[in-house]
């Protein structure tokens, strides 16, 4: 299953990336920390995840919901084979949206019932080029996030996301313990996919999300 979404996700590698779509943790961001992101209003999403965890998978079911400008709810229901089955909600609110003078900031909690870890978080995004070269492609949108948390968020997290060719949405991410790679691409019509490689680069893992406005 996992090799099949691979070859589709780079067979569909045709439109362009975009920024606030679900992490592998359900709350929008890059792979397992969140951006200073949010969805619109009255805009949804949903998204299945797959972790090979070496002796077993971590299949994961997210939806959230753009409630106002800036505030963003969700819940991640979370199966793991030989473990409880574990719904996790979480809430983020966007501070400040990110302008051209001023990044972009937003506080979360991620498990406020305490499910299996609760983290409250805070989280700046900002723009540092509109616009360069690499490996013989445009390279747009190149951000840097950083913020601190506690939990399952606890210290200094920080990320780097990057459009290449105006396709492909490439993302580096230091989650607190481990160092994350991942890749997003808009196959249209609301449709992404999702790959990731997790706990320096040891696990693999693929989903697919959709937003839609409502």
């Amino acid at each position: 299953m996992i090799r099949l979404l691979v070859v589709l996700m780079v067979a569909l590698l045709v439109a362009q990336a975009a920024a606030a779509a679900p992490s592998f943790l359900g709350f929008t961001g890059l792979l397992r920390t969140p951006t200073a992101d949010t969805l619109d209003r009255d805009e949804f999403n949903v998204a299945w995840f797959d972790v090979d965890l070496g002796d077993t998978d971590q299949t994961a079911y997210a939806a959230n919901l753009g409630l106002r400008d800036g505030l963003e709810v969700g819940a991640l229901r979370i199966k793991q084979e030989h473990s409880e089955h574990e719904t996790v909600l979480n809430l983020k609110y966007r501070i400040q949206p990110e302008n051209d003078k001023h990044a972009g900031f937003a506080v979360g909690v991620f498990d406020p019932t305490d499910e299996i870890q609760s983290t409250v978080y805070f989280v700046a995004s900002k723009t540092v080029a509109s616009k360069a070269r690499a490996f013989g492609d445009d390279v747009t949108g190149v951000r840097v996030h950083v913020g601190v948390g506690g939990g399952e968020l606890d210290g200094v997290f920080a990320g780097l996301s990057a459009v290449l060719g105006n396709r492909l949405l490439l993302a580096a991410e230091y989650d607190t313990e481990n160092v994350n790679l991942g890749a997003r691409l808009n196959v249209g019509y609301g449709l992404r996919a999702h790959a990731g490689w997790f706990n320096e680069l040891s696990n693999f893992g693929v989903g697919v999300s959709y937003n839609k406005m409502f």
